[in-house]
């Protein structure tokens, strides 16, 4: 099955990690324009475009580790289908494979029963077709999502100072999308169903962000 969307590729809870790291990268910077609403002739649209900017660098930047991360983790897994073919390093694969799922929720299976699981792994790993490498296309579909996602999410918190002359109503305006975009990308990324998780899940996910956001300008990031 072909891959389709951003999250395909690196999972939703990621693409939700990355709207949110947007939010408070744009909301670190429009904070700070608190301290120019007592200058009215301030200039304040070169930190807006800094803040924007920034969003769009993180996506590339953040774009490009998923590509790295990705290499690296079809090659292990490459890897690791060799060592299941060979008789002489299946210990050397069942070792890589306790590496890679020993801290998932395999880890709440009794060790001896996890290594007669890891047995069947590695024996169903040597009929195993190996992955094909990360492709130009792949590269492209993860940066520019990536990218996308970040630029889109900072330009709806830095859009009402575009839309406004009164920088006070503006940065109200902004601080409150950014609120309901914390809460909004919670409530969509959780695994659960119930409606009432959801929206716990969404209040959580606002006012940690708030909370990274704040202290991030306090230490003056």
């Amino acid at each position: 099955m072909k891959k389709t969307g951003l999250s395909d590729y690196i999972g939703r809870y990621w693409v939700g990690a990355e709207a949110i790291y947007a939010v408070i990268i744009a909301m670190t910077f429009t904070s700070v324009l608190r301290t120019y609403i007592a200058t009215s002739d301030a200039s304040h649209l070169p930190l807006v475009y800094s803040a924007l900017f920034c969003c769009i660098a993180w996506g590339i930047a953040d774009g490009s580790f998923y590509v790295w991360e990705r290499k690296y983790t079809l090659q292990m897994e490459n890897d690791i289908i060799d060592m299941c073919r060979s008789k002489r390093k299946k210990n050397a694969a069942t070792s890589l494979i306790d590496d890679q799922l020993g801290n998932t929720i395999l880890s709440n299976i009794d060790v001896d029963k996890r290594q007669q699981l890891y047995g069947e792994l590695v024996s169903h790993l040597a009929t195993a077709g190996k992955k094909e490498s990360v492709s130009a296309r792949d590269v492209f579909n993860i940066i520019m999502g990536t990218t996308f996602v970040s630029t889109s999410t900072g330009l709806i918190i830095v859009l009402p100072f575009f839309l406004t002359g009164d920088m006070y109503s503006a940065l109200a305006i902004s601080n409150w999308l950014g609120i309901f975009l914390l809460f909004t990308i919670g409530y969509y990324r959780t695994y659960e169903e119930n409606l009432r998780q959801r929206f716990r899940s969404g209040f959580i996910t606002a006012i940690i962000g708030m909370m990274i956001a704040a202290i991030t300008v306090m230490l003056g990031g």
